[in-house]
């Protein structure tokens, strides 16, 4: 770390939260970001059109002085839910801002311990600290880029031994990044609305600073554990994954980044997927995977950019895609 400089007491910070129909989670959120020994200047949360009883709380939350409630007519997912939260954070007084999702319970000292590395840290202007998940450090939420192809390794649970260790790569679960910064490098990509927006606000943030990850800083994410099978079937979320991983290496890439990346994206997807189709691995046809990189592939070209939901056909149906509103999804 540099010498010290900004006092990490006059350090001014807002928090943005992104919620969605898990009041329950909110509350515990909430709870967790009042207890916090460094006190938020300013506390955003913002409801990205929840259908539970979300609005009832935050109609009793935002009367108290430092919360703001920002409420969206749509879901916006994700991504739109933190462009717009961090839009007001923006126009607050603050010297950088936490962002989580609402099943993200940071630690009391997290960002006593942020603030302290940042005022001793000024060459970096981002940081983040550990995500655990039911008491095990989560390594899929820190990674480092590969040479070529904007291809992402996850940082070892070794590195994690030491007091601090920089990446390139952090996900919105406990990232800190300073408010200068983002009025440079601007807003995240609303219209990714899940997957891959982290990654993408990632790079334009790596063009500046790497990530000062803080160790014993730690946020537990309290996610729902998916099980999957093996090889995994896609759900209606992969769609924005291949969608949105082809527009952010189009956008940040080089060439050779765009031939690495899609001859990575075929192997491990699309050949994948016929392949199975062809030997109707696990007795199933893999049409449905097929259809959805094949429509997110397309609407990547087109940059066609509107939250589609591809639901998965029961048996005998041919596979639809409709433009759903957004509320029917669930931020991630």
């Amino acid at each position: 770390m540099g010498s010290c400089g900004e006092d990490e007491m006059k350090q001014k910070y807002a928090i943005v939260i992104v919620t969605y129909n898990r009041v329950q989670l909110l509350r515990e959120c909430v709870a967790h970001v009042k207890a916090q020994t460094r006190q938020a200047d300013s506390i955003i949360i913002v409801d990205n059109a929840s259908t539970d009883e979300t609005g009832e709380y935050l109609l009793r939350l935002e009367k108290e002085n430092n919360i703001e409630i920002v409420r969206l007519l749509q879901n916006m997912g994700g991504a739109g839910g933190f462009a717009a939260g961090m839009q007001h954070a923006l126009q607050k007084n603050v010297d950088c801002m936490l962002l989580i999702d609402d099943d993200a319970m940071p630690a009391a000292d997290y960002m006593e311990k942020i603030l302290a590395a940042r005022s001793c840290s000024s060459q970096y202007r981002a940081f983040a600290g550990a995500v655990k998940s039911g008491g095990r450090i989560s390594t899929s939420h820190r990674a480092d880029l590969r040479k070529a192809g904007l291809l992402s390794v996850n940082i070892p649970e070794k590195n994690y031994q030491g007091a601090s260790f920089v990446c390139d790569i952090a996900s919105f679960c406990g990232m800190v990044v300073d408010t200068e910064l983002v009025r440079l490098i601007g807003l995240p990509r609303a219209e990714y609305f899940i997957w891959f927006d982290d990654t993408e606000y990632s790079l334009r943030i790596h063009r500046y600073s790497r990530f000062l990850v803080i160790t014993d800083a730690d946020i537990d994410h309290k996610t729902e554990q998916e099980i999957y099978s093996r090889p995994r079937r896609y759900g209606w979320k992969d769609y924005y994954a291949v969608r949105n991983r082809l527009l952010m290496v189009k956008e940040h890439g080089n060439i050779l980044n765009r031939v690495i990346n899609l001859a990575h994206m075929f192997l491990h997807i699309m050949f994948r997927n016929w392949l199975f189709g062809l030997i109707r691995r696990d007795h199933y046809d893999w049409k449905y995977e097929r259809n959805l990189v094949k429509a997110a592939w397309k609407d990547s070209r087109r940059e066609r950019l509107h939250n589609i939901v591809m639901e998965r056909p029961q048996p005998e149906q041919d596979i639809a895609f409709d433009a759903l509103p957004a509320p029917q999804n669930r931020i991630i």
